[in-house]
């Protein structure tokens, strides 16, 4: 038998890097003792997940569809659970684990076992495991995983961060003598790298589809260091947000552009309802496709909650 461990579509660094760290924790906890374990993505790693795995000498692992998974297979999903945000076709019966800190919002026929928890990064939900189990992660896992935490609490300054977030990577950094503030630096940098991509590869850089009430929306972000640069290019990413919308056939779509070191968000819009919805959602009045939203930096805690709310 083979297990698949996959992130969610578009993956992050989280989805992309934790199907490798909870790989090694299947193998080294015997878990599934006679399976072949196999780390997996469903769509390309982004640019700073690259930085990352380069930086830290990771192989990429496996891109697959679901074609690729026969019927003795099984699957964990790793940092997601909605079945809009699963590979394509997945068959939900041959899932076997979750392993997440998001919302859960699942419609499975058969027990499986689930590890979700309220923490700001899935990579801490895994190096949980390891701890709880007195399992010493290998220094390339530890590196990985330390990344992948100071990525998605945005250095643990995001409002998803938690105590075990901070315990994790300051246990992390100690193990591996590693400068996190200086790492955070080098993510931000790599996260911020717009270089080379169109309008419409903004706009996909890093993006949940939710279904709220039947309508589904698209919330990208954009976490940046240079903020200026995006909104320069406003009226290229709401043409290729238009483009977007019909191609993913959503109801309603919105780009979050992030300041990382100011912590402050704008969001753009591009019609007359998501504007609407914004000002709603975020308090605020919108002008020119533009709002706002102040110091929310978490698509999962702060945006899309608010947006739902809204809308429901």
């Amino acid at each position: 038998m083979r297990v698949f461990l996959v992130g969610h579509r578009v993956p992050d660094l989280d989805a992309s890097s934790g199907p490798i760290e909870y790989a090694e924790f299947l193998v080294k906890s015997k878990r599934y003792d006679n399976a072949e374990i196999i780390p997996a993505i469903c769509d390309d790693i982004n640019k700073e997940t690259k930085f990352i795995f380069d930086k830290f000498n990771v192989e990429t692992p496996r891109k697959i569809s679901a074609s690729d998974i026969s019927k003795e297979d099984r699957v964990i999903l790793i940092d997601h659970n909605e079945e809009d945000q699963r590979m394509e076709g997945l068959n939900s019966d041959q899932v076997i684990e979750i392993v997440d800190h998001h919302k859960i919002k699942i419609n499975f026929s058969s027990p499986l076992r689930i590890d979700v928890k309220p923490l700001g990064s899935v990579s801490s939900v895994i190096y949980e495991n390891f701890v709880k189990e007195d399992i010493t992660p290998s220094t390339k896992i530890a590196s990985l995983t330390l990344a992948s935490i100071l990525s998605d609490t945005q250095g643990l300054k995001a409002t998803t961060t938690t105590g075990w977030d901070m315990k994790a990577a300051s246990d992390l950094s100690k193990l591996l003598n590693v400068d996190v503030d200086a790492l955070t630096f080098e993510i931000f940098k790599a996260k911020s790298g717009i270089e080379g991509l169109s309008h419409e590869e903004i706009v996909r850089k890093d993006y949940k589809i939710f279904d709220f009430s039947g309508k589904r929306v698209f919330i990208g972000q954009v976490e940046t260091v240079e903020p200026h640069k995006l909104i320069e290019l406003k009226d290229g990413l709401l043409k290729a947000m238009e483009e977007v919308k019909a191609k993913e056939g959503v109801g309603l779509l919105f780009l979050t552009i992030t300041d990382v070191l100011k912590i402050n968000s704008v969001m753009l819009y591009v019609t007359e309802e998501e504007g609407k919805i914004a000002e709603e959602a975020f308090n605020g009045v919108g002008e020119s496709n533009l709002i706002n939203i102040g110091p929310r930096m978490s698509r999962k805690k702060d945006i899309a909650p608010e947006i739902e709310r809204v809308i429901s």
